[in-house]
């Protein structure tokens, strides 16, 4: 019987996740036949990635690549947000779909920082759709904004989520409670804010109350933006004007490679 310290299996899980995030970039894609908003997302150099715990390094093309390669597959209108990328990474990695936006960070931690980044970059296009998606760990199957079109308004703000109730999960039921002092919304489900989209109007004023939010807990941030993401969302939303799981997006961390869903989010 082979026996594994702890460090072991953990270098183990990583290697075998990497893998299968790896594996997203080669999804099967359907292309649109003609799309109507734009996709988001941020990368930044500076500060340490949330899920590595450390920053990114020279591999910044793997690391978006199956946010990149989709998109571009798909052919969706994408921007990258980042804060310094080498030049011949963006050379590379610019297409006719895909376009590369500098953008100044901040003091905040990466996982707050990025809504305002977001929000500044938000204000100055006219897009009537966005979706704002992580970037090394999201993959597009097809369009998602026929989703948003085929809705007809009946959702105001679509989200990804997890299949738990915060009050059931215990690192967001801990997280809310040290963030605010009280659990709140315990039998909502956790949205996830990998995957935020519907009218770009709508997104930014989400965005803005997220940054007010963050704003008056500045002094007291935790290394997450879960709780404040989950308070803010059910603060201005009941649950019928979300529209979350599929056809929008796979189950969170099931690598549903084949899923019918638009977004696949590991």
């Amino acid at each position: 019987m082979l026996l594994f310290t702890k460090k072991q299996r953990q270098r183990y899980r990583a290697r075998r996740n990497q893998q299968r995030i790896r594996r997203l970039s080669t999804v099967k894609t359907q292309p649109a036949a003609q799309t109507s908003g734009r996709v988001i997302a941020v990368i930044m150099t500076s500060k340490p990635d949330p899920q590595r715990g450390e920053k990114i390094s020279s591999d910044y093309l793997e690391y978006m690549r199956p946010w990149w390669a989709t998109v571009d597959r798909v052919g969706l209108a994408g921007t990258v947000l980042h804060d310094g990328l080498p030049a011949e990474c963006v050379a590379a990695a610019t297409t006719d779909r895909i376009e590369f936006a500098f953008a100044e960070p901040s003091e905040l931690p990466i996982l707050h920082d990025r809504h305002r980044l977001v929000r500044d970059y938000l204000q100055e296009i006219d897009d009537r759709y966005v979706f704002v998606t992580d970037i090394s760990d999201v993959a597009f199957k097809h369009d998602p904004f026929q989703l948003i079109e085929q809705d007809r308004q009946q959702h105001r703000l679509f989200i990804g989520s997890e299949p738990k109730t915060i009050g059931n999960c215990r690192c967001l039921r801990k997280e809310m409670t040290d963030q605010f002092g009280e659990l709140l919304y315990a039998d909502r489900q956790v949205v996830n804010p990998g995957i935020l989209g519907g009218e770009r109007t709508e997104v930014l004023s989400l965005l803005n109350r997220i940054l007010e939010c963050i704003d008056q807990r500045k002094d007291r941030l935790l290394n997450s933006d879960m709780s404040i993401i989950n308070k803010v969302v059910h603060d201005q939303y009941q649950p019928d004007e979300l529209f979350t799981g599929l056809p929008l997006h796979s189950r969170f961390k099931k690598f549903e490679y084949g899923t019918t869903a638009a977004i696949l989010h590991k």
